[in-house]
């Protein structure tokens, strides 16, 4: 449950009647929303590395065999990242945020850890390989793009040069040119590099819930394979 305090409830800006709280129930299920649909893995643990809570995309990590449940403990396809993940978690146990990188055959994961209270610890874990690009859709919506130039866009996002961009497009190199010139106007960027740094901070769209919530959300790690 969210804390809200007396200052939540004085009137904005001096006018109005005062602000009543928010029903926690609404906000807990808004939360729940997004969490379960963020692009990042987000996992939960007691100070062993037992899973408590589990989101969508760390069971899918589950699921590609990056990560690891081990008699209910996270883990990793190896016995060197299981052991780096572990002392990750421990790390976290004396108050220690902290973040690592593993890499190996199977892939990479970044994964950056904190304690949070009820002695447990909050891990995100993110697969560079599978990150998510954003919407063409949305790019369109916050900057003005037109379909061609989000296309360009996300093209570019994707590690494609222009010319590659330009005949997977089938237009010209000088049309592309022309529309990486009316991305850095749309934006206010003047490079590359910050373009993309800027396009890829754009939030993917939150699905919208299928059903309304209509009691308090429990925070569950759903059933995964131990094996």
């Amino acid at each position: 449950m969210i804390a809200i305090s007396d200052r939540d409830t004085r009137p904005a800006c001096g006018f109005g009647a005062p602000r009543s709280a928010p029903d926690p129930v609404p906000v807990e299920a808004a939360l729940h929303l997004l969490i379960e649909h963020f692009e990042q893995g987000v996992a939960v643990t007691d100070r062993s590395g037992r899973a408590l809570f589990l989101n969508r995309a760390a069971q899918d990590l589950i699921r590609k065999g990056l990560l690891r449940l081990q008699n209910g403990c996270l883990c990793s396809g190896s016995p060197e990242h299981g052991a780096a993940i572990a002392r990750l978690i421990a790390r976290c146990a004396i108050g220690a945020g902290c973040c690592v990188r593993l890499a190996g055959d199977s892939g990479t994961l970044l994964i950056a850890a904190c304690a949070i209270p009820s002695n447990a610890v909050l891990l995100r874990v993110l697969d560079p390989a599978s990150a998510p690009l954003p919407d063409p859709g949305v790019l369109q919506d916050q900057f003005g793009f037109t379909p061609a130039e989000a296309a360009l866009a996300t093209d570019i996002l994707a590690g494609n040069d222009l010319a590659a961009s330009a005949a997977r497009r089938r237009i010209t190199l000088h049309t592309a040119r022309a529309h990486l010139r009316r991305l850095f106007e749309k934006t206010g960027t003047r490079r590359q590099a910050e373009l993309m740094r800027l396009l890829l901070l754009c939030p993917l769209p939150i699905p919208v819930a299928a059903r309304a919530c209509t009691g308090p959300v429990e925070f569950k790690s759903r059933p995964c394979s131990n094996e």
